[in-house]
């Protein structure tokens, strides 16, 4: 296939589609991706750029024989690239009325350069999220859906940055935020270049209230995590999530003897990581076949237990109910709840690599075959809507100052990309406080050249782990 996209070979592009890379400098970061959406044209169309390191933007464009050009030099010449970073702005920031200054002006500058973008052409903005002592401000996820009213938004990237420091607030959950966001959008035939305001509130309850546990590091902010290989039953189910990643954030998140609860548990991941922390593990499934699955895995751990004469709790309790239909009078209240629920309807999407062999071995693909499982809705907008109302439902279950952890990740799908984990994130605060997100990355998946030669598509291999605090009034 001939590449029109850029001048790299096969081998160059594919590292680059990963959706998360460990950052080393701002010079091999900047030449990446400048190397990647920027190929010599006959009209010499420029590569533009609007941040504190010009001079490392200039060498790079010389080198590989672009033309440069700063934003505050810019004149209506032709862009195939922009880059705009925002982190020393953003690193500076005192106040959410600064922010808004400091987006407001982004808003503008790349509004103003949109005529003048090549067609199916990329800007990228580069930022991240800033905690300050107990309130959490998402400006990513804020900057990403606001733009996305001018460009489409194609993908994201995470840049992990590997650091010794701590940052630790008395009584609240923090993280030393060892990261950024590089987040791309496009000029192309379903965007128009005109700002359109939001109605996305991210802002609305980012203030933790004290918390009675003793928050230490347990958890950084990006983490590789391998998952150990499933066992017989454990492998029927077509989108298991790890028990060493659940059991992280138990300990974290709950105290021995605390009841931790998970409303989609599959093979009963979450009630396995409590049992074997000193917890209760409690749930529910909708598929009487998984259900009987996790309640004989629950059920065989703990008379192991009794065998060996080990103290445990050893209580749980997994019921065959859909989690819509969850109320107060099924369970005792919630100390802790984690879960990860369907990514929409992407197992039912044919032509996955994952689904092949899966059908190959003859295992199931879905989750099941029930019409009001969620991951069977064909439209995102009640795909997400439903899954809101569970999870507000399961709010009141929650006790007050406790918390509450979602594994997710954004979604892409036709060419189009669905923010999954920032809409979450965005309508939960209706009940719940938004602390600082924390991501499993993951390096043992093949990369597929999506898109090679034609256009940019990372392969998402990052999932956002969002954790929510219930208010204490």
């Amino acid at each position: 296939m001939k590449n029109k996209f850029n001048r790299l070979t096969s081998k160059e592009w594919l590292p680059f589609q990963k959706s998360w890379f460990k950052f080393e400098d701002d010079a091999k970061f900047y030449s990446e991706n400048i190397r990647f959406f920027s190929k010599a044209h006959e009209d010499n169309s420029y590569v533009l750029y609007d941040g504190h390191s010009a001079h490392i933007i200039r060498e790079i464009c010389d080198e590989n024989k672009l033309r440069y050009i700063n934003y505050d030099d810019y004149n209506k010449q032709e862009i195939q690239f922009a880059i705009f970073d925002l982190r020393n702005e953003i690193s500076e920031f005192t106040s959410l009325k600064e922010y808004l200054s400091i987006k407001q002006n982004l808003i503008e500058k790349v509004t103003g350069i949109y005529e003048k973008v090549e067609h199916r052409r990329f800007i990228s903005v580069i930022i991240k999220n800033v905690q300050v002592n107990s309130a959490y401000y998402p400006f990513a996820w804020d900057i990403a859906k606001e733009l996305s009213s001018i460009y489409s938004i194609k993908d994201e990237k995470i840049g992990c940055i590997s650091t010794e420091k701590s940052t630790v607030f008395e009584n609240c959950f923090s993280t030393a935020l060892d990261g950024f966001y590089a987040l791309y959008f496009r000029k192309d035939e379903n965007s128009d270049g005109i700002y359109k305001a939001t109605s996305f509130n991210i802002f609305k309850s980012i203030n933790q209230n004290p918390s009675i546990l003793k928050f230490e590091r347990s958890i950084p902010y990006w983490f590789i995590l391998k998952p150990q290989p499933r066992n017989k039953n454990e492998i029927l189910h077509p989108a298991k999530y790890p028990e060493d990643l659940v059991e992280m954030f138990i300990k974290t998140f709950s105290k021995e003897n605390d009841l931790v609860f998970d409303p989609m548990s599959g093979t009963g991941s979450t009630q396995m990581g409590a049992l074997k922390l000193n917890r209760k593990g409690y749930g529910t499934e909708l598929s009487d076949f998984f259900t009987e699955i996790a309640n004989n895995r629950c059920k065989l751990f703990c008379e192991g237990l009794k065998t060996k004469k080990l103290h445990n709790y050893a209580d749980f309790k997994i019921l065959n109910l859909d989690a819509r239909n969850i109320s107060k009078k099924d369970f005792p209240e919630i100390d802790y709840l984690i879960t990860s629920p369907p990514y929409w309807d992407m197992l039912n999407m044919k032509g996955a690599e994952n689904q092949a062999k899966r059908i190959k071995k003859g295992l199931q693909t879905n989750y099941s075959d029930n019409n009001d499982d969620l991951g069977n809705l064909a439209d995102y907008n009640r795909f997400l809507n439903e899954l809101i109302a569970i999870y507000l439902n399961l709010a009141e279950l929650i006790k007050p100052g406790s918390f509450l952890t979602i594994v997710v990740k954004n979604i892409k799908k036709k060419g189009k990309n669905y923010p999954f984990a920032w809409d979450l994130s965005n309508a939960l605060q209706q009940k719940l406080i938004l602390l600082p997100e924390v991501f499993w990355c993951q390096d043992d998946i093949s990369i597929a050249p999506y898109g090679y030669g034609n256009t940019w598509v990372s392969n998402t291999f990052h999932q956002y782990c969002l954790t929510f605090q219930k208010p204490l009034n």
